[in-house]
């Protein structure tokens, strides 16, 4: 009778073996190549600008494949919306995440969203925290270089490792940019402003975490030794999340709204995707200065555009290595110069009032035209008609180039390689 049982428990453990290995080697067969791989460069364009000194910032502040459909000739194109297929990973979540319109695990329903004015010469790149964007946007400041603000409505938690999410380097902000940054009404970070963006922040009484004139700074900023020793100190103010909330509580500057956040954007219902008509956009080219080239390359496996700058280098957060890429791209033009009488070449950029320019997602794209009301309001898109323009449900950029490149080859939707 002992020898019996042992004879069935072997064969038990044979079988119990068996369906192991069988569904370890089902969980390994995935099948997928992907087409954009992270981190690779870009191919070259006949127009990348040739390795250089890379211009330091002058401001004198306190340091701180599937196949391609041919181009639509249709002067007016169309927006429509098709069923997107049935999600196949189980039940949709519970929320809504109001900067990006997709399903959260988490309830940012009253989050108040944070903007962070994050360095973009070279020598400050890869940025910390970049890749955790919701909205992205770009705009040039002096000396033919720009700035990015980030968007998150989720930056307090870990990272995979459980240490703290770190951002930066943080930069000073201009006028313009304290604009943006009220465009979702969020708790601005930075690092110093000019004096412009100091009037523009007093005169609208907007909250600002400051990491240069703050005598709190310490609090919540921190200096990164690698990034001085390597980059420079200029480019090695960080902040983390943990350190935002800190100096928010001490100002007491609220980090939850009183009511539901506001949805950034127009998004398409649920379940449903734009399908923009006038063009293939799978590879678009901005170049911004002879220093700033920015591509983005469509990717029919992800659904999302991959970003690279400085010409071909690939755009990465230096806490993860991932690559930044975008359901949702727009160029909006908009008025920009010299402000008259700055010794250090800042610039006026027209982020109110309106202008054209073009919405870019799902490998096509289309001319609209983009509005805001006034220093604080959202921003409005449009189409030709003056139709409201609803937008795929995902992570965002924009960027923000002068009127004067409208029309040039400066502008390219759908490089073709040569």
């Amino acid at each position: 009778m002992k020898r019996k049982k042992t004879k069935n428990l072997t064969r038990i453990l044979a079988a119990v073996l068996l369906s192991v290995l069988v569904l370890t080697a089902v969980s390994c067969d995935n099948g997928e190549v992907p087409i954009i791989d992270p981190g690779t460069t870009a191919p070259q364009t006949e127009n990348v600008p040739p390795n250089s000194t890379v211009p330091d910032d002058t401001s004198a502040e306190p340091e701180d494949t599937t196949e391609k459909k041919p181009a639509d000739s249709s002067s007016e194109p169309e927006i429509t919306s098709s069923p997107l297929p049935e999600s196949s990973s189980g039940p949709a979540e519970t929320y809504i995440d109001p900067l990006t319109g997709l399903r959260t695990e988490r309830d940012l329903t009253y989050v108040r969203p944070v903007s962070l004015v994050l360095d973009n010469v070279s020598a400050a790149a890869p940025q910390s925290g970049i890749s955790r964007s919701d909205i992205l946007i770009e705009c040039m400041v002096e000396s033919g270089i720009s700035r990015l603000i980030m968007f998150t409505n989720d930056y307090g938690e870990a990272n995979e490792e459980g240490g703290l999410e770190v951002y930066g380097p943080i930069r000073s902000t201009r006028h313009y940019m304290v604009s943006l940054s009220q465009s979702v009404k969020s708790l601005m970070v930075g690092a110093g402003y000019s004096d412009q963006g100091y009037g523009a922040i007093k005169n609208g009484g907007y909250d600002y975490i400051d990491g240069v004139h703050d005598r709190y700074a310490l609090s919540g900023f921190f200096r990164d030794n690698a990034r001085i020793r390597e980059k420079g100190y200029e480019h090695s103010l960080m902040i983390t999340g943990k350190g935002i909330e800190k100096l928010a509580a001490i100002y007491k500057y609220p980090t939850t709204n009183s009511s539901a956040t506001p949805m950034a954007f127009n998004f398409v219902t649920e379940g449903k995707e734009v399908v923009l008509t006038s063009g293939a956009a799978y590879h678009t080219i901005l170049r911004y200065s002879s220093y700033q080239e920015v591509q983005l390359i469509y990717s029919s496996l992800t659904g999302t555009y991959y970003r690279y700058q400085f010409g071909d280098k690939a755009h990465l957060d230096a806490e993860n290595g991932e690559q930044l890429n975008f359901k949702n791209v727009f160029v909006l033009f908009a008025k920009q110069e010299k402000l008259e009488g700055d010794t250090e070449g800042r610039l006026d950029v027209g982020v109110t009032g309106g202008g054209s320019g073009y919405y870019i997602s799902g490998g096509r794209y289309a001319v609209i035209n983009w509005s805001r009301a006034g220093e604080d309001k959202p921003f409005e898109f449009m189409t030709p008609e003056g139709l409201p323009l609803s937008i795929n449900r995902g992570t965002t950029f924009i960027s923000v180039v002068s009127d004067s490149l409208k029309g040039t080859s400066s502008i390219e939707l759908n490089y073709a390689l040569h």
